[in-house]
């Protein structure tokens, strides 16, 4: 059955700012910030004949934190992660737009570019988790220069619009033994994918992910009886609040047998 509710697609990115602006999306208000970056995706030891391996057009918006919102600079490094989407618009072409939960800077002195840049860390391949639906699948596992994957329709919520938003995205499998026993996946499936972003796909370009784990999201049928154990019980719940020690029951202290109480005043 198609998606008819949104699940947060996350992506973790650690890049380099190109250009700082305000977020055109939330105009007038000062804190609202994007931050445009060539997602530099550097190349692993997968590759499939129909996915190129290049920079991605990246937006970063944000709310910067009060005071803060003049430490994001040109060349400086960031670390973010946010639930993402991608498009495709006759302005921006095809980009992925993060919506972040958090950006850090890298700490050092962004004007001292030499310095700076030695002392960042090596480019990493963007990681991704979402939930995906199967629409077909091509290649083959440990066959071929086409590597097996799946191509999957991911529907999230646009903060910037205020609305659903759908898009395809690409899952690979890397040949070797690791998904030799991964049964050919049905068309509709819902899984969730955790990978990382290789590239994009050569034709309708959209985000290739090598996947590095999947789980499948449980269905049942509307018709399907509700188990033993899910239906609900007819036993009496204990009331176990009522058992605690209060004005109405005697406390610990002073249960004692009869005559071996002592009054405490008497004694003084």
């Amino acid at each position: 059955m198609p998606l008819t509710k949104t699940f947060p697609a996350i992506l973790h990115i650690r890049d380099f700012i190109e250009q700082v602006e305000q977020d055109p999306a939330r105009p007038g208000k000062g804190l609202a910030l994007q931050l445009r970056i060539s997602l530099n995706i550097p190349h692993k030891d997968a590759q499939s004949d129909d996915v190129e391996q290049q920079d991605i057009p990246t937006m970063v918006r944000f709310f910067s934190d009060l005071g803060r919102s003049d430490i994001y600079h040109e060349n400086t490094f960031i670390y973010a992660w946010g639930s993402f989407l991608t498009a495709t618009t006759q302005d921006e072409g095809f980009h992925i737009l993060l919506h972040a939960h958090t950006v850090d800077r890298h700490p050092g002195d962004h004007e001292n570019s030499d310095s700076y840049f030695m002392h960042c860390p090596e480019a990493a391949q963007p990681t991704v988790t979402f939930l995906g639906e199967i629409n077909k699948h091509a290649g083959e596992l440990n066959n071929g220069s086409t590597l097996l994957h799946y191509c999957l329709q991911v529907t999230v919520y646009n903060s910037s619009t205020r609305n659903q938003h759908t898009f395809p995205i690409t899952a690979y499998f890397k040949n070797g033994p690791r998904w030799a026993k991964l049964p050919l996946l049905a068309t509709q499936t819902q899984i969730f994918i955790t990978g990382r972003i290789f590239g994009t796909t050569k034709e309708n370009q959209q985000l290739a992910i090598l996947t590095d784990d999947i789980h499948f999201l449980p269905t049942m049928s509307p018709s399907m009886p509700l188990s033993p154990t899910s239906a609900k019980s007819s036993r009496k719940r204990t009331n176990r609040w009522s058992q605690r020690a209060g004005s109405s029951m005697p406390s610990s202290s002073s249960q004692f047998h009869e005559g071996t109480v002592l009054d405490c005043c008497s004694v003084i």
